[in-house]
């Protein structure tokens, strides 16, 4: 007999023992109460239209748009640098890594 398992059950599993972890990711380009709030889907949960064009990105700045698809122009109107974009992503890696499957920090 097969195993059966809910798709959504275990990404709400994994965003529970991942308490870092949401659907989305928000960042400002500038400081201030009056910065504008960007958001970036969440590399693990990103949607297949999201994936896709990550995956067809050749350089980091086709990379920064794929994640950003509409907010591309406002980001780059506030000053927005693709390298940032990067420094994110890489970022949330290394937050990813400092946890076990089960939420457990790796370090401290």
């Amino acid at each position: 007999m097969s195993t059966q398992y809910s798709l959504h059950a275990i990404r709400q599993k994994y965003k529970e023992t991942h308490p870092g972890v949401t659907d989305t990711i928000d960042f400002t380009v500038q400081d201030g109460e009056d910065a504008r709030v960007y958001h970036i889907e969440h590399p693990l949960l990103q949607s297949n239209k999201t994936k896709e064009a990550v995956t067809a990105a050749s350089t980091d700045i086709d990379m920064a748009k794929a994640v950003l698809g509409d907010q591309w122009d406002d980001f780059l109107a506030d000053g927005g640098q693709v390298s940032d974009v990067m420094l994110l992503l890489n970022e949330i890696g290394e937050q990813m890594e400092a946890t076990t499957p089960d939420g457990v920090p790796t370090r401290r």
